[in-house]
């Protein structure tokens, strides 16, 4: 247990036991080469969230807490290769990729071995009858080397060699959203706020929950991966979540540390580094200033797993 590959096998467990506390059920942790107790454990939890994903969200039934919401349907325009061609941009949102890692590459480099078999099945009866369509199971992996599983309707346009690869997947979402969305009327009103910047503003607050564990961007860059200006990003930002990037972006994160320490044996020097802090005595000094007490203040949960300090 206490050699650094377990280690980081730990860090995944909790990082996907987090996910699924928050409702997210589409992740899967990668099975490694391992035939050891900590396996096991990944292909239990990665049963028990194929489980509850299907109970939960049978026949589209959708959290009544808005926990998730249903986003519209994200399309993949891939070549007769299945190169991808162009994608709506929700897609960079679910796998965590951005526009450039994702254009002109083969689509075999995003879904996982199991499903890259699949998918030459249906590249063959592609090939064989050109309008054959279907429905294929993949495993997407994402930027942080997870799964996440979608059902995808697989197609050829009509008089066109393109085909067409499509699923429909949640995202998370919390009270922040329903501010945005509450705001459209006043967005109306005010120039540079219409319900444009407000899905602007909403894209740019999933992508900062989505990279806690990550340094933030200066804001050129958030603006340049938005395709907008700093201004609109800054002022838009305050306007609709009434505080600022890096203020909301380090909120959340000791937040989340919060939680962390609290119902989990994870080391806080582990805690810090997987919350984007570059050393604990930041991590610390930021915490104590967010809730009043130190980080090594709070009583643990009594865990089964530990990992060292």
């Amino acid at each position: 247990m206490e050699r650094p590959h377990n280690q980081e096998r730990i860090v995944t467990l909790y990082q996907m036991l987090f996910e699924m506390a928050r409702g997210n059920f589409n992740n899967r942790i990668p099975l490694s080469q391992n035939d050891d107790e900590l396996e096991t454990l990944v292909v239990l939890i990665n049963m028990v969230a194929e489980e509850m994903k299907e109970s939960i969200f049978h026949a589209g039934y959708v959290n009544p807490h808005t926990t998730y919401r249903f986003i519209n349907q994200t399309t993949l325009i891939l070549d007769n290769s299945f190169l991808i061609k162009s994608f709506n941009p929700d897609i960079t949102t679910v796998l965590g990729f951005t526009y450039t890692d994702m254009l002109h590459q083969p689509l075999e480099n995003f879904i996982s071995p199991e499903s890259i078999e699949k998918l030459a099945f249906v590249k063959e009866a592609l090939q064989e009858n050109k309008s054959f369509q279907t429905i294929v199971p993949l495993h997407f992996i994402t930027k942080d080397a997870l799964y996440l599983s979608a059902d995808c309707s697989v197609c050829k346009l009509f008089n066109r060699p393109e085909i067409i690869l499509s699923f429909v997947s949640p995202l998370p979402q919390d009270s922040y959203t329903n501010i945005a969305l509450e705001k459209d009327s006043d967005a109306e009103k005010q120039p540079g706020s219409r319900k444009t910047d407000a899905l602007l503003i909403q894209k740019l607050y999933d992508y900062i929950l989505a990279h806690l564990e990550e340094p933030l961007p200066s804001l050129k860059a958030l603006s340049r991966l938005f395709g907008t200006n700093e201004y609109k990003l800054k002022d838009g930002f305050r306007h609709f979540f009434k505080t600022s990037i890096y203020q909301f972006y380090n909120d959340e994160r000791l937040k989340r540390s919060h939680l962390m320490i609290q119902q989990t044996d994870i080391p806080l020097k582990n805690i810090s580094v997987m919350n984007g802090f570059s050393n604990y005595p930041n991590f610390s000094k930021s915490f104590k200033r967010r809730f009043g007490y130190a980080p090594n203040a709070i009583q643990r949960n009594n865990s089964s797993f530990t990992l060292e300090d």
